[in-house]
């Protein structure tokens, strides 16, 4: 009777084993889960922010660094890496705080290696765990947050229909644990800054401000937060 009661408890349990060492695996002291890229083969594009694996610095919630091969899923909205011998795709097991490209430039901003952040309120859709680019960091942050769908399209008289990715950004404040849409302009900066209104006009016309390019509006941020 003992001996059919532990063949029972061990059928229980190696699949289980099984089944979690088939779901689990450590690259570089990072605890990974095998990701089902989606192909995408109808659709023309990248479901990524950039469409290759890139350089990156990834921080844990749990206080943990590492730096490897990430690419950025704009679609699902999740951080995925490789080890160095391979290419398959892992989504990271431990809750990522945020991360930075360390190699690479994104071509819809002008912001070298670009620096990634959750931990946000939830906001038109996204949770705290969603990923914003920190265009500009400091008691006022200013925050841009990526999404791409895929469209579908035909054209007049046509019997067939073409898919692609469209990318959308859209700009935030951070402010007082509060994020807010913002669309950047001299207007809608200087209501939501009110406080400094004065000198932020001032630097406004002093320097020309580009509100379309993103350098621009980190050092006119920085300039705010240091007032």
């Amino acid at each position: 009777m003992m001996n059919k009661y532990i063949f029972c408890l061990l059928a229980i349990i190696v699949p289980a084993t099984f089944k979690v060492s088939a779901q689990v695996k450590f690259l570089n002291d990072v605890q990974g889960k095998p990701y089902m890229e989606q192909s995408y083969t109808m659709v023309e594009g990248s479901a990524y922010l950039i469409p290759n694996w890139a350089e990156g610095k990834v921080d844990f919630v749990n206080g943990k660094t590492t730096t490897l091969p990430i690419k950025y899923d704009l679609i699902k909205d999740e951080l995925l890496f490789h080890s160095k011998t391979d290419s398959v795709a892992f989504a990271f097991v431990d809750q990522v705080k945020g991360f930075s490209f360390t190699s690479s430039v994104i071509e819809e901003s002008n912001i070298l290696m670009p620096v990634f952040n959750s931990g946000y309120p939830a906001v038109d859709g996204q949770t705290p765990a969603s990923f914003y680019q920190v265009i500009a960091d400091g008691k006022v942050k200013l925050l841009k947050h990526y999404k791409k769908i895929i469209r579908t399209e035909k054209a007049f008289n046509s019997a067939t229909s073409t898919r692609s990715f469209v990318l959308s950004d859209v700009y935030y404040l951070f402010i007082d644990n509060q994020i807010t849409r913002i669309k950047p302009g001299q207007k809608t900066i200087l209501a939501a800054l009110g406080d400094k209104a004065d000198q932020l006009k001032r630097y406004m016309q002093s320097n020309k401000i580009d509100y379309k390019n993103d350098a621009a509006l980190a050092n006119l941020f920085s300039y705010y937060n240091s007032l």
